[in-house]
């Protein structure tokens, strides 16, 4: 059986789930407390109970609440970081990753992430492969923070729009020697 308390009340109240002791609740004691009109009136949560559940919530320690305000504040942290690759990257990135660590309260936090990127060439297109290039450059530098692992993903991308650069001037220099060349062999007929 789950209990929720109202909402007015601090968390370290309702935030751990026991293991089960054999402790039981009776049903009809919760609804005679559920029913009471001026804790809805209050804004609060009815207390609510599942048949399918035994456990009953109890209170946070100390310690669980510390470690839980770690975990919450990790949470937001890593979403924050992963988004930003997320959409920045645009076509190229993928949808961020999640690894979850279990908090003291039952719940899954976000301890760590990923964002999958495609860092290939554009096969024929020297200057679509710079713009992808640079453009994740700037996914990887994205977070506030970027990680070692974000540099190393910047610096390969660097790397890629220098060889696009060079492939982009090769094929320049390409283009400007078949025009030289058709301007100097070109030649001019005069009819009179």
């Amino acid at each position: 059986m789950q209990v929720s308390a109202a909402q007015y009340l601090p968390p370290s109240i309702f935030s751990r789930v026991p293991a089960n002791n054999g402790d039981q609740v009776s049903d009809k004691a919760l609804k005679a407390s559920s029913t009471n009109k001026s804790d809805t009136a209050n804004g609060a949560e009815k207390l609510t109970a599942s048949p399918r559940k035994t456990d009953i919530v109890q209170p946070l320690t100390a310690d669980e609440l510390a470690q839980l305000r770690l975990l919450k504040s990790r949470d937001r942290e890593v979403r924050a970081h992963e988004q930003a690759h997320a959409s920045v990257g645009g076509p190229y990135a993928g949808a961020p990753n999640y690894q979850y660590t279990k908090g003291p309260d039952g719940r899954q936090y976000a301890s760590s992430g990923h964002v999958n990127i495609d860092s290939g060439k554009i096969t024929g297109d020297p200057e679509a492969t710079l713009q992808k290039a640079l453009q994740l450059k700037r996914a990887a530098l994205a977070p506030a923070q970027p990680s070692q692992q974000d540099r190393r993903v910047a610096a390969n991308a660097q790397q890629l729009a220098i060889e696009a650069r060079a492939d982009l001037n090769a094929l320049l220099l390409e283009i400007q020697g078949a025009n030289t060349k058709a301007a100097s062999g070109a030649t001019i007929d005069l009819f009179t």
